[in-house]
């Protein structure tokens, strides 16, 4: 825990572009492998890396307005997987957690 959380050398403030790029670059060369990024990344764990990736940097994310049809999907969804959200937001290619805000 202290390493990942505790330790004065992780950082808890807001990504730079300069550290997004990074983490993007390192992505493309290793693929999902958190540990290998983050050491690349200094003050970043790989859960930090993991998570900025897959909740804002994934091209595949649909960061788009939210259309009528998109919450009839996501309501479905709710109704299919309750409180599942990281599956829900892989579904609708949506961050996990926006798709918790929106339903809530």
């Amino acid at each position: 825990r202290y390493l990942h959380s505790l330790s004065a050398t992780i950082k808890k403030t807001t990504w730079t572009q300069e550290e997004d790029e990074m983490l993007l670059e390192k992505y493309r060369v290793h693929g999902p492998k958190w540990a290998t990024i983050a050491r690349a990344i200094p003050g970043r764990t790989d859960d930090a890396c993991s998570k900025r990736y897959q909740e804002t940097l994934d091209p595949v994310l649909n960061l788009g307005k939210w259309t009528h049809e998109d919450d009839k999907t996501l309501l479905a969804l709710y109704m299919e997987m309750p409180r599942q959200w990281r599956l829900i937001g892989k579904e609708m290619k949506r961050p996990s957690l926006k798709c918790r805000h929106r339903y809530n």
